[in-house]
């Protein structure tokens, strides 16, 4: 009598799991670029031109191809269009680091006018608190109104 192993069962079945998952996509562009090639492959051969004219349209194609690649004013363009592309980046590089040099001088006066300010603002209520005490108070914050009483003649 042949018994059931359920830890067998799971792992292969994890492992065709994960097999299925790791290959697919591989497998697919693997199996896509091989059919392209025998389709263009077989497509050219099964054509209802010759030969001699399929090899003729397949040099000259090569060779048009070549010329408009090997010639030296599209690769001098072609290194002009760069340098200016180039030259465009920094500058606008150099303007961005302009921008973040001035900002952070924004940011580091901004603080530095909050510090003051709040050292200012201390300063100025330990102020008040002087002038407003009184010698008969315990607590500077306290203030004798009555002084200021409006007198009805």
């Amino acid at each position: 009598m042949e018994t059931y192993n359920r830890d067998r069962h799971l792992h292969g079945v994890e492992e065709y799991e994960q097999q299925v998952h790791q290959s697919t996509g591989r497998d697919f562009s693997i199996g896509l670029i091989l059919g392209l090639a025998v389709g263009t492959i077989g497509g050219l051969l099964l054509a209802p031109k010759s030969g001699d004219a399929l090899r003729d349209d397949i040099t000259g194609q090569a060779n048009k191809l070549s010329r408009n690649l090997g010639t030296d004013e599209s690769d001098s363009s072609l290194k002009e269009k760069a340098e200016q592309k180039t030259d465009e980046l920094r500058d606008k590089l150099k303007d961005k680091k302009d921008e973040a040099v001035v900002k952070k001088s924004e940011m580091d006066e901004k603080n530095r006018v909050k510090s003051i300010d709040e050292s200012d603002m201390k300063a100025q209520k330990e102020a008040i608190q002087e002038e407003v005490s009184e010698d008969y108070t315990k607590d500077a914050r306290t203030v004798d109104m009555s002084k200021y009483e409006e007198k009805n003649e």
